[in-house]
C-alpha cells in the first residue's frame, strides 16, 4: 500500500473515530446516534456506557479499531474505496492545522 493511501486512511480513520466519539455534528446528529447506541451522560456531562455497544463508541480508542477495520475491508473489497475517505483525511487535516496554529 502506498503511503499516501496509507495516511489518508489513518486520517479518515480519527476524523470519524473524532465525529462518533466526541462531536455533536449538525442537528445533532452523532450525538443522537450515540444516544440510539446507548451513550448516557451523568450530571457533570461525562459519557458513560448503558451496553457493551456503548462503551466502545465512548472510547476513542475502541472506535477507531472499528473503523479502521471498515476502512481496510473497504479498499479490501475496492481499491479506490480510499478516495471516499479523501473528504475526511482533509477534514483532519485542516483540524490538525487550526489546532497546531491557534493552540
Amino acid at each position: 500500500m502506498r503511503f499516501e493511501v496509507l495516511l489518508v486512511l489513518i486520517l479518515a480513520t480519527w476524523r470519524c473515530t473524532s465525529l462518533l466519539v466526541w462531536e455533536d455534528g449538525p442537528f445533532e446528529m452523532f450525538a443522537h446516534i450515540r444516544r440510539i447506541l446507548g451513550v448516557g451522560y451523568d450530571a457533570n456531562n461525562r459519557a458513560y456506557g448503558r451496553n457493551w455497544f456503548a462503551k466502545g463508541v465512548i472510547c476513542p480508542s475502541c472506535a477507531s479499531v472499528w473503523f479502521g477495520a471498515l476502512w481496510a475491508v473497504a479498499v479490501w473489497l475496492w481499491a479506490d474505496a480510499w478516495w471516499v475517505a479523501l473528504p475526511l483525511a482533509i477534514s483532519a487535516g485542516a483540524i490538525v492545522v487550526e489546532r497546531w496554529n491557534h493552540g
